[in-house]
């Protein structure tokens, strides 16, 4: 039988849980920000954000000058593979095998799942 997986990728899982912890935020732009070598880091961008010029990796006053209404949030380094853990720990409903694919993905063995496509017609 050939295996079939499915990788479940999410582009922005810290921004959008803090999203969805605060929802007020998804209405302005927001960064999450470490400390790294003395500055402030940006570590996470959301898309209204992003539309203004700022991205990962930027120096966050370099960003406050880009954008003077930003919402700054002190990352949490280790949320993205808790949240990945619990996410996998879910999937386990729909396939006995799930691994966290860090930061941000998930895979999935889809093998003995045919039934969600239809059987073998997929190649």
């Amino acid at each position: 039988m050939m295996k079939r997986f499915v990788s479940i990728y999410f582009r922005h899982l810290a921004i959008d849980w803090f999203a969805r912890q605060q929802p007020e935020l998804r209405n302005q732009p927001f960064v999450l920000r470490t400390p790294s070598r003395g500055r402030m880091i940006i570590t996470g961008v959301n898309d209204l954000a992003a539309k203004e010029g700022i991205g990962i990796g930027m120096v966050l006053a370099d960003a406050r000058a880009v954008a003077t209404n930003l919402k700054v949030l002190d990352d949490k380094p280790d949320l993205p593979s808790r949240l990945l853990s619990k996410l996998a720990e879910w999937c386990i409903r729909f396939t006995p095998c799930v691994a966290a694919n860090e930061p941000d993905g998930l895979l999935l063995d889809v093998t003995g799942c045919s039934h969600l496509w239809g059987g073998d017609q997929i190649m």
